[in-house]
Order: C-alpha cells, then structure tokens, then sequence
C-alpha cells in the first residue's frame, strides 16, 4: 500500500460521505463512526476524494509522513 488512511473518530459525523465515495474502503461501524475496512478496495483517487467528500475533515490520507488529503 502506497498511502494511510486515518479517521479521526471524534469528529467523525457518520454522514457517510466517504462510503458514496469509496464503499469498499470505508463502512459505518455499530457506532455510526466511519471505519477503513479495506484500504485497498477503491482507486487511490477515490479514496482521496473521499477524504476530501468528509464534511468535518474527519479523514486523511499521508503518504511517506505527507498529508496528501
């Protein structure tokens, strides 16, 4: 994997933003809380604009320790 997704469960709204985006990458969990349950199941792309699709800026992805979304 070229890229970590974070989520940062306390500001996580469970708008499900990210799973319009990239549903294999992302799922709600028995919270409501977004979770990564495959970080390779969308195009890098997808998930990048997921992260940017997050209304509350709750997801990101680094590559090599750099923000990249």
């Amino acid at each position: 994997m070229a890229y970590e997704i974070r989520v940062e469960r306390a500001r996580c709204i469970g708008s499900k933003a990210c799973i319009n985006t990239a549903e294999n990458t992302f799922a709600l969990d028995p919270t409501l809380v977004s979770t990564v349950i495959d970080p390779e199941g969308d195009p890098e792309d997808d998930v990048i604009l997921a992260a940017e699709s997050c209304p509350t800026g709750a997801i990101s992805v680094w590559r090599d320790g750099a923000r990249i979304a």
